[in-house]
């Protein structure tokens, strides 16, 4: 079998990641370029020896999948067409991107024959969007409930140990958890982002962030000892982020640190839980990784369409 031979773009702490899974795991996997802001400047991680790195990505005649990194969404978006057009596969873990131009890239991908993967978009390593799309393939999925964004978790559940909004989200910044600019996850729209997407897998129907009711956490007040959780909400009518006061043994009040958690609930009785790590560079590339098992496997999915059977690009 030939390895799938994938562009990767970015080389950060989950590009990296990636870079290190791809050398040393099972699959027949290949990197054929590597595409970074300043291919000259030194890295925790080195960039990989022997594959050639850019500033730009490298030719789309030279991979089968692009693998993208970045965050943005006006490159991108670029990037995504050019690919999508030439019926290759597209992998990425932005959610910005799916959230305001999903639908554009799906129909390309089915138009041309290719593939559009984001495991990692949601949930990190946590495997939600694959729990939704297995569910949704039997048209099983009634309505989800979760917690999406780990920041406001870690600050809320702080703010109910007695300190204030500020204190809390300093606090969140100097462990790591929370950006110098907070303000996609304190006002909900990280949270909003992932419902959009976790809600297109369930229902085939894509819906763009601005179909988010959402309210977010900025200065809101936490009673000592309340559970107060930013809770994420879809039904096939309805998407909704915001600050709920949860029952202590509700299963999402217990979550702490950078656990995300999602219920699923099944339209044929019965609920799904998924639960773990929401954010680090390993465990999203592993879930980079995961899709790239996918495409090696000759599958060629679509997020927010049933799993057709098509032949890998040639």
């Amino acid at each position: 079998m030939d390895p799938l031979r994938i562009g990767l773009v970015g080389w950060g702490t989950v590009g990296s990641a990636l870079g290190q899974l791809v050398e040393r795991g099972p699959l027949p996997v290949r990197l054929a370029w590597v595409a970074v802001r300043e291919p000259r400047r030194e890295r925790g991680v080195p960039l990989p020896e022997g594959v050639p790195v850019a500033g730009e990505p490298g030719p789309l005649d030279e991979i089968d999948a692009l693998v993208e990194l970045a965050g943005s969404v006006t490159e991108p978006r670029r990037w995504a067409t050019e690919t999508l057009s030439r019926g290759l596969a597209y992998v990425t873990a932005n959610k910005a991107l799916l959230a305001e131009h999903g639908a554009e890239l799906a129909e390309l991908a089915t138009l041309n024959d290719g593939a559009l993967l984001a495991s990692a978009s949601v949930g990190g390593g946590t495997p939600m969007l694959e729990v939704a799309e297995h569910l949704a393939a039997s048209g099983r999925v009634a309505r989800m409930r979760g917690l999406l964004n780990a920041t406001t978790t870690f600050i809320l559940a702080a703010m109910a140990e007695g300190r204030s909004y500020r204190d809390a989200l300093a606090e969140a910044q100097a462990s790591g958890y929370a950006e110098a600019d907070p303000s996609l996850d304190v006002d909900g729209r990280d949270a909003a982002q992932k419902l959009a997407i976790l809600a297109w897998a369930a229902w085939g129907q894509w819906r763009p962030e601005s179909d988010v009711a959402r309210q977010g956490i900025v200065e809101i007040a936490v009673p000592a000892g309340a559970a107060v959780r930013l809770v994420a909400e879809a039904t096939p009518e309805r998407l909704t982020v915001g600050p709920i006061s949860l029952d202590p043994k509700d299963i999402l009040a217990g979550a702490a640190g950078v656990e995300c958690v999602l219920e699923i609930q099944n339209a044929l009785g019965g609920t799904v839980v998924v639960r773990g790590p929401g954010a680090g560079g390993p465990v999203s590339a592993g879930a980079v990784y995961a899709d790239l098992a996918r495409l090696a496997r000759g599958e060629r999915p679509i997020i927010g369409q049933p799993p057709v059977a098509r032949p890998i690009h040639a």
